[in-house]
């Protein structure tokens, strides 16, 4: 029997974006054969990997800032 360490539940985010990205990330999602959420999640990782010690990340102007 193989040993499989519980799943953490996931959590729930809600998050806004722009049309106009969500049109193009979920059009990569299709052609990859995955979802939308699936991308995002792993974009997330990926983000947190390169930027989870930083204690800033760098914001460039012209960019929208919530």
């Amino acid at each position: 029997m193989p040993n499989r360490k519980k799943a953490k539940p996931m959590k729930r985010v809600t998050i806004t974006v722009d049309p106009d990205d969500y049109e193009t990330l979920d059009q990569l999602a299709r052609r990859s054969d995955v979802s939308a959420s699936w991308l995002i999640r792993r974009s997330m990782r990926e983000f947190l990997e390169r930027h989870g010690e930083d204690r800033r990340i760098e914001v460039r102007p012209g960019r929208e800032v919530a």
